[in-house]
């Protein structure tokens, strides 16, 4: 075998041998070692007077040369495709805001959409359609003033008259009794017909107000039923009143 016979199967068994432990072995891998290889022992060779004896060590020398730089010239150095990055996870999605709960205006229990009486006064039972349970104190009216021993409302009470009203307007299907009470002074007699006459100027003024007088009837209880003991100039001004009691819903 001649030199380079020799020489060019040393650098494929070098060559081929390192390419066996990579995972992909390319044309330019083999080929530019080879070349490398194969230069480097005509190198060697015709720049060297060898005897017998060094000729294949210096060979050998040239070869494994030459194919190392055969195999970094040809090396490939483009740079590796980059990962493509992971989509961004999707935002969770917002959770659907909670529905108001249904509105009850006046607080009695019964929401707005099923009250058939939606102004009722706070404190005030009512039914499953929400207007006030027969027998009911619609609303008590304190300081209604009138003149002494008479029944004609004076000026400043009209705007304790004027709630009644709006109350009134507020429940129209319901019917009250207004019931007139005075406290202990004066003989009972006197206490009843006088409460009577005065419940009567109430409802009066009402249906002044447009308030049908259908709904309304009155009663006057005189000194007969007291809220507290007339033992005190407070106590009888909370006994003189007018209150509105449910008759019908």
């Amino acid at each position: 075998m001649n030199i380079y016979s020799k020489a060019t199967a040393l650098a494929l068994a070098i060559i081929l041998g390192g390419c066996s432990t990579t995972s992909e072995i390319r044309p330019t891998s083999v080929i530019c070692p080879i070349l490398g290889a194969t230069l480097g022992v005509g190198v060697v060779a015709g720049g060297l007077d060898l005897n017998d004896s060094d000729e294949d060590e210096f060979l050998a020398a040239g070869a494994v040369l030459g194919a190392v730089a055969g195999h970094f010239v040809c090396k490939d150095r483009s740079e590796p495709p980059k990962a493509t990055p992971a989509p961004a996870p999707r935002p969770a999605p917002k959770p659907a805001p909670k529905p108001a709960p249904p509105k009850d205006s006046d607080g009695d229990g019964v929401i707005d959409p099923n009250d058939e009486c939606p102004g009722t006064p706070a404190g005030v039972a009512v039914n499953a359609v929400g207007c006030p349970e027969v027998g009911e104190k619609l609303i008590t009216l304190h300081g209604v003033n009138f003149d002494t021993a008479s029944a004609a409302i004076l000026p400043e009470s009209e705007g304790i008259l004027n709630e009644a009203v709006k109350v009134l307007n507020e429940n129209a299907s319901v019917h009250v009794r207004v019931e007139g009470h005075t406290d202990s002074r004066g003989t009972d007699a006197f206490n009843r017909k006088l409460s009577q006459k005065r419940a009567d100027s109430v409802v009066g003024y009402l249906v002044s107000k447009g308030i049908n007088a259908d709904r309304l009837s009155a009663v006057g209880y005189g000194e007969n039923s007291p809220m507290v003991p007339n033992d005190s100039p407070e106590n009888m001004f909370k006994n003189r009143r007018v209150e509105l009691t449910v008759t019908q819903n």
